[in-house]
């Protein structure tokens, strides 16, 4: 009983509409950044990776 509830209003909710959304916005972005760091030229790595052993302020 409580199985069919929870189905029938989950298949006509106009909310299910948000996560979906947000999956896809977060999927873009982690694809992009993913994208972005394996691209990203030896020389840029090499600075990026002393950064946190400099001593400049």
């Amino acid at each position: 009983m409580l199985g069919w509830f929870a189905s029938d209003f989950f298949a006509r909710s106009p909310v299910l509409i948000y996560p979906v959304i947000a999956l896809g916005i977060f999927m873009t972005i982690f694809i992009s950044m993913s994208l972005k760091a394996l691209f990203l030229k030896k020389s840029e790595v090499d600075r990026l990776a002393q950064l946190p052993l400099s001593e400049d302020d």
